[in-house]
C-alpha cells in the first residue's frame, strides 16, 4: 500500500468507537488488567484496547486532514539531551466527526490550545481530553468513549451505588447498536494502523510515547506519608 487509507468522518461511528465495539480485533487477553467486551463474552487487555482506541482516533483525524502532526525536539534531563515529541496543529478543515467522539474532541482541543501559532503536543491533547486524574486511566479512556456513544443514544447508561457512597456508571450495548455497527467494516482502521506501524515508524512510536506520557500524567499519585 503506497498511501495510507483515508477514513470517512461522515459515518455514524468514529474509528475509536468501532475499535471499542470490535475490541477482540485490536487487543488480546492478558494475565491481569482485562475488560469484558460489550459485544461478546471475551475479555481483552484494558491498556491494549486503550492504546488502539487512541491511535485510531489520532491517525484518523490526520488522515481526514483535520490535524497535522510535526516532529519537534525539546530539552530533557535538565537540558542535557534532546528528545523528539509530536505536536498537533489544526487545519480548520470542515470534516466533522461524530459529536462527542474522541476524534471530534481532539480537533476541538487542538483548536482551543493553539496560541501564537504554536501547536500542542499530542500528549497534551489526550491529557486535556481525559479531564481528570484516575487510578486506572486506561479504563478512563474506554469509559470516555463509551460516554460519547451514550451521549448519542448508541449505548445505554445506568448508575449503581455501593455502600450508599460510591456511584458507578455502567454502559450496555443495545442489540440495535450492535447490528448497526456491523454495517461499518473495520478493515480500513486496521489498514491505517498497520500502515503507520510499518511505514511511518517514527510517527507510530511517537504516538505511542505521547499517549503513554498522557496516561502517566493522569495516573493518580499516592500522597500517603508512611514515615
Amino acid at each position: 500500500m503506497s498511501n495510507p487509507p483515508s477514513l470517512d468522518p461522515s459515518i455514524p461511528f468514529a474509528p475509536s468507537e468501532l475499535v471499542l465495539l470490535n475490541g477482540d480485533q485490536f487487543a488480546k487477553k492478558v494475565m491481569m488488567g482485562n475488560i469484558q467486551l460489550m459485544h461478546t463474552d471475551a475479555s481483552v487487555s484494558y491498556s491494549q484496547l486503550g492504546e488502539a482506541i487512541l491511535a485510531a482516533a489520532e491517525l484518523a483525524v490526520e488522515s481526514s486532514g483535520n490535524l497535522q502532526y510535526e516532529v519537534r525536539q525539546e530539552k530533557a534531563m535538565l537540558g542535557l539531551r534532546k528528545v523528539n515529541t509530536l505536536s498537533a496543529k489544526s487545519t480548520h478543515a470542515q470534516n466533522n466527526w461524530p459529536e462527542h467522539s474522541l476524534e471530534s474532541r481532539l480537533i476541538q482541543i487542538a483548536e482551543s490550545s493553539e496560541q501564537d501559532g504554536e501547536s500542542a503536543k499530542v500528549s497534551d491533547l489526550i491529557y486535556l481530553w481525559l479531564g481528570q486524574d484516575s487510578g486506572a486511566p486506561w479504563q478512563s479512556v474506554i469509559a470516555m468513549v463509551q460516554s460519547g456513544l451514550a451521549d448519542r443514544d448508541l449505548l445505554e447508561r445506568s448508575e449503581s451505588t455501593k455502600l450508599k457512597v460510591f456511584t458507578t456508571i455502567n454502559y450496555s450495548l443495545p442489540s440495535s447498536t450492535a447490528e448497526f455497527a456491523k454495517q461499518f467494516p473495520i478493515n480500513s482502521i486496521q489498514e491505517l494502523l498497520r500502515y503507520n506501524e510499518n511505514n511511518r515508524k517514527e510517527i507510530w512510536e511517537l504516538i505511542k510515547n505521547e499517549n503513554k506520557k498522557a496516561i502517566k500524567q493522569r495516573t493518580e499519585q499516592d500522597d500517603s506519608d508512611f514515615d
